[in-house]
């Protein structure tokens, strides 16, 4: 490395320029205020040049904006852009880090980044980790993408060590679930209670499918298939922002995931609620000299148009103020139904698909105190094993396996027994 010094402000700094030959001019000039410190630049700058690394004068936050809206959101749905338009407005466009050249960005400025926001988030008694986790769902593959078009050396994000809370000795303890189902008995004067409600039918079909309200709300009767005795779900309803109007809207769009596309099975229960839904319905438009179009709404307004979320949500909380139910949301209706199954010995699996989970790991994370319950009650089960009496020679082996009772069982039996 051929180098000179020369003077600025009062102060000597070492100095390395490359001569273009073509162009006839230096195009490369490097300054450092120690011999060390410019041999560190001179070695990045052969290394980045060597890798055919394309120098820009772009800010991170720059190339990122250009990244995220240009390229990474094109094929997003509504909900998933929403999201990623928020982590990069509220974390990086004006942050520290989004103001340094992406050519000069390294590991270090991104760990400290990570560190002070999770220790800010928890600090305002926030979630911390989920803050740091959606911030990197945005930096990773925007330095992927910088990566892979040669702007940088390599991407920095896979060096990142996630910050994540201290374990005490209450985080060590039994887990804390993070789902608030209806006890049965709340379950069954919970259906008590809605009897002639006019959300009888959504609040009865959210609880024995699982469904989620943005499901319930795009449902139309050409999913739902009555000889089968199954709903067809894939697509959901729900207010997003519009990115290019810069304001919400309500839309249609696929569900959550690809398995969220699914068929659920109805419980006889749910088909015959459903089934006089479509009767009343399909008199009350016969008496106006309308018909019921198979792409009609299951749920729907007075006037045939979509719910608004909130005000479903009050009318739900009105019940459960009622029946003295509290801490409870529309989507613990959800929870209900699989923890319901889970009661009932359903697999795991089996739970995950009618769930649309995207992977099964998510319905046992979520569901977990369910399951500790049940394993709880394993030993019981093998007690009762020995407390059999010997069968005979003559008298049939009854498989040790327990039998699966169908979703509904609950209801039915006690159903009965009130009657």
């Amino acid at each position: 490395m051929k180098y000179d010094k020369v003077k600025t402000g009062g102060r000597t700094y070492f100095r390395y320029r490359h001569w273009d030959s073509i162009l006839k001019k230096h195009d490369v000039t490097l300054y450092g205020k120690t011999l060390a410190e410019l041999q560190t630049k001179f070695d990045q700058y052969q290394a980045k040049k060597i890798a055919g690394i394309q120098e820009t004068s772009d800010t991170f936050a720059q190339y990122c904006k250009n990244w995220l809206y240009n390229i990474h959101l094109r094929d997003k749905k509504p909900g998933t852009a929403e999201r990623y338009d928020s982590t990069y407005r509220n974390y990086i466009e004006n942050s520290y880090v989004g103001k340094i050249k992406l050519k000069d960005l390294n590991s270090d400025h991104l760990q400290q980044w990570y560190n002070d926001l999770f220790d800010e988030k928890e600090a305002e008694g926030k979630k911390a980790e989920n803050a740091v986790k959606n911030l990197h769902k945005v930096v990773s593959p925007c330095l992927r993408h910088a990566y892979k078009t040669g702007r940088i050396l390599r991407n920095y994000a896979e060096l990142i060590i996630m910050p994540k809370a201290q374990k005490t000795a209450s985080h060590s303890g039994e887990k804390t679930s993070r789902v608030h189902p209806l006890t049965l008995d709340e379950q069954m004067a919970f259906i008590e209670e809605i009897k002639g409600h006019p959300l009888e039918a959504l609040f009865n079909t959210a609880l024995d499918t699982g469904m989620r309200m943005g499901e319930l709300f795009a449902l139309t009767w050409q999913d739902v298939d009555f000889e089968k005795s199954e709903i067809h779900i894939n697509k959901t309803y729900g207010f997003t922002k519009d990115l290019k109007l810069g304001k919400y809207v309500g839309m249609v769009t696929a569900p959550k995931s690809e398995k969220s596309v699914r068929v659920i099975p109805l419980p006889e229960r749910t088909r015959e609620i459903l089934l006089k839904q479509k009767t009343d319905e399909k008199e009350k438009l016969l008496r106006l000299g309308m018909v019921l179009e198979d792409n009609s709404l299951v749920f729907s307004t007075v006037v045939g148009g979509y719910f608004d979320g909130n005000n479903v949500l009050h009318r739900l909380k009105t019940i459960y103020k009622k029946l003295g139910i509290e801490n409870k949301t529309f989507h613990d209706l959800r929870h209900t139904y699989a923890t319901r199954l889970f009661e009932l010995g359903e697999e795991p699996r089996t739970v995950q698909e009618l769930l649309g989970h995207s992977d099964v790991n998510i319905t046992l994370g979520t569901y977990i105190h369910v399951l500790e319950k049940t394993k709880k009650k394993t030993a019981a089960k093998i007690d009762d094993l020995y407390k059999k009496e010997p069968a005979t020679q003559t008298q049939a082996q009854e498989p040790l396996t327990p039998k699966i009772l169908p979703f509904g069982h609950f209801l039915d039996k006690r159903s009965k027994v009130q009657k």
